[in-house]
């Protein structure tokens, strides 16, 4: 993990600075898209035998859960700051969170061209600049950690409440288990100050032309260095931000059994946790907005767990329309935010 500087490709930073010069209406137009799509999916739905509907007493529910995930985000990265020498209001930095994550779903970058927006964006408010990036870093390397624990138990729990075929499943949450056993190996080599990712790149530099293995020894090197300096001066900064990132995962869980309840779906608990590690895949796919990726991915999953071909569209809309109205919460506090540059 690095504490001074981002964990964004160069590609992805220089996409995302170009798209937060844009005016926010340009950078709206892809999500009105993706809302216009939901919109052909309702009415494709509303043929069907069992057409959605729309429960308005479940929307308030929805909205306190949404804003209570947004929070948590905050809470989480101004814990990062604090621990770092920076105290911001929480509003504010829920404000500039949801600006990055606009650009983030906006730019196709997997969701990073988020966190140079971010980045610069607390710049403008008075933070160093290398202490921004760090802080963006750092908060983005704990949800990544969060996930990568999350992802195993969501397909685990789903496979023991009996969700799939079985192999596949399987398959999936061998390769998620893989990922989680890594994470914790580098943090136990961290926190004993021996290297970890050194050690794990050595096999995998074999395939590396001979001009690129010294380069990817050395960065290894400085990621091993910058983690040991940040675990031996904030020593429950890592256990504290992840067990952070659980709960928002959690929450986020019931976030979207309350978002499935406004669109009359009454998801059981496997499909819900396989519908919030397809949101994911879909974020991680460079598509802007997620396009076609995310409405795919929620009806294969529905309709491979059995469920009515309605009900898979219900919760492709459902999912389409929170994930536009966050992006244009996001662009209006872009719009608004301190120092953004502005352009054509």
């Amino acid at each position: 993990m690095k504490s001074t500087s981002t964990s964004w490709p160069p590609e992805a930073g220089a996409s995302a600075a170009a798209a937060a010069g844009r005016s926010p209406l340009r950078l709206a137009l892809p999500a009105l898209a993706g809302a216009g799509a939901a919109w052909v999916l309702w009415r494709l739905a509303t043929t069907s035998a069992m057409p959605p509907r729309i429960v308005v007493a479940a929307i308030p529910l929805w909205l306190a859960l949404w804003l209570a995930t947004v929070l948590l985000h905050a809470l989480r990265w101004q814990m990062v700051l604090a621990r770092l020498g920076t105290r911001l209001p929480l509003g504010r930095l829920a404000r500039l969170w949801l600006a990055g994550r606009a650009v983030g779903a906006l730019v196709p970058s997997a969701t990073l061209g988020g966190e140079p927006v971010r980045a610069q964006l607390l710049a403008a408010s008075g933070t160093p600049a290398a202490r921004a990036a760090g802080a963006v870093a750092l908060d983005r390397t704990l949800e990544l950690a969060g996930n990568m624990i999350v992802g195993p138990l969501c397909i685990g729990g789903a496979i023991a409440l009996g969700a799939g075929s079985g192999t596949v499943m399987l398959i999936t949450a061998a390769s998620a288990l893989t990922g989680l056993t890594m994470l914790a190996a580098i943090y136990a080599r961290g926190v004993r100050g021996r290297p970890a990712l050194a050690v794990l790149c050595a096999p995998l530099l074999r395939l590396l032309p001979q001009q690129r293995r010294a380069r990817v020894r050395e960065q290894a090197a400085r990621v091993d260095a910058a983690m040991h300096a940040l675990v031996a001066a904030h020593p429950r900064l890592v256990p504290a931000g992840v067990g952070m990132s659980l709960v928002i995962e959690a929450l986020h869980v019931a976030e979207l059994a309350a978002l499935f309840a406004v669109f009359a779906v009454a998801a059981p608990l496997p499909l819900l946790l396989l519908s919030s590690m397809g949101i994911g895949v879909a974020h991680a796919v460079p598509v802007t907005a997620s396009l076609g990726t995310l409405e795919a991915t929620q009806v294969g999953l529905f309709t491979v767990g059995g469920e009515p071909l309605a009900t898979g569209l219900a919760v492709a809309v459902a999912i389409r329309l929170a994930e536009t109205l966050a992006i244009l919460v996001g662009l209006a506090c872009l719009a608004s935010a301190p120092g953004r540059r502005r352009g054509g």
